[in-house]
């Protein structure tokens, strides 16, 4: 289901103060008019996720929501699976991509990346009652659930972890984790915090602290396809907007008890 941002006004996120407030006319770039097509991970709770009635909500959805009004953009919202990402915002399929990705070379040979809109890092998940493992004992030793074409994917991968269980969603992570086809689940530690946070995660715990290392941290970024760099200019000041005023402040306390950024 596509989601219009269109008619949507400010009530809609009722914890956001007011966008206009920072500058004055004509500080940010004005793209009345202009459609735009945004795209998230359809199962990515906290950020993104399908409802039953087709729309969608969590963290990105309200980002792209508030970037679209600030900018006076009519957009439309549709989810895609993670894998499917970097393939339409290159092909110019959609023109813009929420979907919590770190720049690597590869990814960054495809589309171009916004400035920084949180920090990420990675943690291991497993049963309350198990003993801490770092990364290099788990990849040896234990049936790790990881989502397919993520960068803990093509770590874990590349230190010749034996005992992968390649799942489509990080949702899926969590359910091998729960039925025990997996013994520890790895994602990142947003995603990892919201699980051992929820019902469905009292059994288990992240183990011991976040990773950086191997590329397992760092800046995640909006994407676009490779020749907008007016639209990338125009969301990087939107970004800094947000932040100014405090808006992106307010709508992070939404999601997560602390600064994200």
């Amino acid at each position: 289901m596509i989601r219009s941002f269109a008619t949507l006004g400010l009530a809609a996120l009722p914890m956001l103060i007011s966008l206009g407030a920072l500058a004055g006319p004509g500080a940010l770039p004005d793209l009345t008019g202009q459609a735009l097509r945004v795209e998230v991970v359809d199962s990515a709770p906290p950020f993104s996720k399908r409802l039953p009635d087709g729309s969608y909500a969590g963290f990105n959805v309200d980002l792209a929501g508030a970037l679209c009004r600030v900018l006076h953009a009519i957009c439309t919202l549709s989810g895609q699976p993670f894998a499917a990402i970097i393939d339409h915002i290159s092909a110019g399929q959609a023109d813009i991509a929420l979907a919590n990705l770190l720049r690597t070379p590869e990814r960054e040979a495809l589309v171009l990346f916004s400035a920084p809109v949180w920090r990420s890092s990675t943690s291991l998940v497993g049963a309350k009652d198990a003993a801490d493992l770092d990364l290099a004992e788990a990849v040896h030793s234990r049936r790790i659930g990881v989502r397919r074409g993520s960068r803990q994917f093509d770590v874990l991968s590349a230190l010749d972890a034996a005992k992968l269980v390649p799942v489509a969603t990080t949702e899926a992570v969590w359910q091998v984790l729960r039925d025990g086809t997996a013994e520890l689940g790895i994602a990142p530690t947003l995603y990892a915090r919201h699980f051992v946070a929820s019902p469905e995660g009292q059994g288990f715990k992240t183990m011991g602290d976040p990773i950086t290392g191997n590329g397992l941290g760092g800046s995640v970024h909006i994407v676009f396809p490779p020749g907008r760099a007016d639209l990338k200019a125009a969301i990087d000041q939107a970004i800094m907007a947000l932040r100014q005023d405090g808006s992106y402040q307010a709508l992070s306390q939404r999601y997560f008890s602390y600064d994200i950024f």
